[in-house]
């Protein structure tokens, strides 16, 4: 953002957040898959996310849940009702025991020659599920010839993969001949683009392919977070070109650090095209990218913006969203996500801080926000269409 009166000075405040006992609406939609055995245990908010963890894992252990609650119970092992029946899937789309009918059907639905039995106890289920899957790794992929020579097996490639089809290829020096996989079937080189559309999941309850909304496109994640134990530093800023005049455009810079896959460089959504909710919409995005379970400090050089989501929306909410001058508080749709995404950390028991620094300051973080998000407002000036994360990122 520009602000009146650069200097060399350094200079930062800092705000931390607080949950206000104030418990979020949940919606009817949305899903918490947990995966207690799999590949990365934790609980996930897409159906894809969560195949992820579970497809080519011997016996994976997942469940759906319409409550975090409830999903965080079964992660812990806690029982959530008790359930008659337990069915095992053998040959499906992902392997595994199920509680519930309509969640198998979108496991054996289209699947050819699917293999599913119903239990009285998990065991059972579990013991006819490690029946389909007993083929040692070895023997899965003992025929398989990869491109270059190399007979060691992708350690990405689930164990219990169909094999691939093979076509009979003669070598022209020495006669004789190697399997080589069909087209579309091979494994992908190193550094390959598989061109899969991330917009796009399988829909657990009808077995359909569905584009994501926007919410479940945005939606974060549970996840390892391996041995980090620091604390995250972000830099937001955004930038509008003509803003308060009819025809501006804006733009959001979010960044992590030099050449970090998660600086982001976006054009704003909407119609509404103000420096405020570029702001706003950035310390979001930033909130969004970052991990849900540790400690973050977002700066921003927008004293607007950390005071909506650290001070003012404490008395809006008890006044019903309405200034002091009885007027609809402005950007309340951006302030409330935000709010939504400090209480969910706030229930992980980790800090969420905003600091505010000066604006071209020197902050080397600072210029590198502000030049992403002007870069991506003189994009869409332009016209460049907007194309999602990857496209505006720092290359």
């Amino acid at each position: 953002m520009s602000s009146a009166g650069a200097g060399n000075g350094k200079s930062e405040s800092v705000y931390t957040t607080s949950s206000g006992g104030t418990k979020r609406k949940r919606n009817d939609g949305p899903k918490f898959y947990a995966v207690r055995t799999g590949f990365n245990p934790g609980i996930y908010h897409t159906y894809k996310d969560c195949l992820e963890q579970v497809r080519g894992f011997k016996a994976p252990n997942f469940k759906s849940f319409p409550t975090l609650k409830e999903a965080e119970g079964f992660m812990k092992g806690l029982t959530v009702g008790t359930p008659s029946k337990f069915y095992g899937v053998q040959n499906g789309r992902v392997p595994g025991v199920y509680t519930d009918w309509p969640t198998v059907q979108a496991q054996i639905t289209g699947w050819t020659k699917p293999k599913q039995k119903v239990f009285a106890t998990r065991a059972e289920a579990e013991a006819f599920v490690r029946a389909g899957t007993s083929v040692s790794q070895g023997e899965s992929v003992k025929n398989v010839s990869i491109p270059g020579g190399s007979t060691t097996p992708n350690p990405n490639t689930p164990t219990n993969a169909p094999p691939f089809k093979k076509s009979k290829k003669t070598n022209g020096t020495t006669g004789t001949s190697e399997a080589v996989p069909e087209p579309g079937t091979g494994l992908l080189p190193p550094g390959a683009d598989d061109r899969f559309d991330n917009r796009i999941f399988l829909n657990p309850r009808t077995g359909k392919i569905e584009y994501k909304t926007a919410e479940e496109a945005n939606a974060t994640k549970l996840v390892p977070t391996k041995d980090f134990k620091g604390t995250l530093r972000i830099f937001t800023d955004g930038s509008s070109l003509g803003n308060g005049a009819l025809g501006a455009v804006a733009g959001v810079g979010v960044y992590f650090g030099p050449q970090d896959p998660r600086n982001l460089s976006e054009p704003l959504a909407g119609s509404r095209q103000t420096n405020q909710r570029a702001e706003l919409t950035a310390l979001l995005r930033a909130l969004e990218l970052a991990p849900l379970d540790i400690n973050v400090e977002v700066y921003s050089d927008s004293n607007y913006s950390i005071n909506c989501v650290t001070v003012w929306h404490v008395t809006w909410r008890k006044n019903g969203w309405v200034t002091s001058n009885k007027k609809p508080v402005e950007n309340r749709d951006l302030v409330e996500e935000v709010i939504n995404k400090i209480e969910a950390r706030d229930r992980k028991g980790v800090t969420t801080k905003f600091v505010w620094i000066k604006g071209h300051a020197n902050f080397e973080g600072n210029v590198q926000a502000d030049r992403m998000a002007v870069d991506a407002a003189r994009r869409a000036k332009m016209g460049v269409p907007r194309d999602g994360q990857d496209a505006w990122g720092e290359p």
